[in-house]
């Protein structure tokens, strides 16, 4: 019986500011039906927001599964050390690199203004960060985006890149986490604060940073619109989101089951 249903954002729930109808009902026969919801995301918690609000769902993996939020207050994290965070700054202000800092209630940036942020703003949408002066204390980092090519991101990892979790998704951008986090790790936090089984949950996904969490869970679903990776590792494979998927999946593995 599921009893616990975890969506990633971008490519599964919404592209862009389209949201299907038909998954507004869906997420509300899941909610009559008992089944809690949360958010997975690689996204920050700040960025949620209105998402969750507007679609009444009371739990957010967030960060790629640094942090943890019950309607956008934090119940755990795991953030880089300072120091970490610091050192990159200053490397990213000496190479002219953009960096993206999330915290659990603001994103954060070194640039006022970057060409790559820019580009990923309009292809995939990203809130306004705050300009975070060398002087200014930093605070809180879950998630850390670095504007770079794959090669020079050694220039941050050096020989420590085992210690994180890092996920390329454009030439130029990768997402870096701490401690080896990504989403799977997070839903069990999640899981583990609720009592609930990884055999007792569903999850939706269509991008490579969701292969652990496809895997971990008893009902993995990659969407029709994922990457080949993921459907090889999901357990169904529905419907695109622009042709209903979300829906497909919850009347077809998920209420009857």
């Amino acid at each position: 019986m599921i009893k616990l249903a975890a969506f990633d954002v971008d490519g599964t729930l919404r592209d862009r500011d389209y949201l299907p109808e038909s998954t507004r009902t869906a997420l509300l026969k899941l909610k009559e039906q008992g089944i809690a919801l949360a958010l997975c995301t690689g996204r920050s918690e700040y960025e949620m927001e209105s998402l969750w609000k507007e679609l009444a769902i009371d739990w957010a993996v967030t960060c790629n599964g640094s942090h943890i939020g019950h309607q956008g207050k934090t119940v755990s994290g795991n953030a880089f050390p300072k120091e970490t965070i610091i050192e990159w700054l200053q490397e990213a202000n000496r190479l002219n690199h953009s960096i993206l800092l999330y915290g659990s209630e603001l994103m954060f940036t070194n640039k006022e203004d970057s060409e790559y942020f820019r580009q990923a703003q309009q292809e995939i949408g990203f809130m306004e960060p705050v300009l975070l002066g060398e002087n200014d204390e930093v605070p809180d980092i879950y998630q850390c985006i670095i504007f770079c090519g794959e090669q020079e991101e050694a220039s941050y990892l050096q020989d420590s890149g085992d210690s994180y979790y890092i996920h390329r998704w454009r030439p130029w951008a990768v997402d870096i986490n701490p401690n080896g986090m990504n989403k799977a790790l997070g839903l069990q936090k999640l899981l583990d604060h609720l009592n609930i089984m990884p055999n007792e949950v569903a999850a939706f996904g269509d991008g490579l940073n969701d292969l652990e969490l496809i895997e971990s869970v008893g009902t993995g679903i990659a969407m029709g619109n994922a990457c080949d990776e993921l459907k090889e590792k999901a357990k169904f494979v529905t419907k695109s989101l622009h042709d209903d998927g979300i829906a497909y999946a919850v009347e077809k593995w998920i209420l009857r089951a």
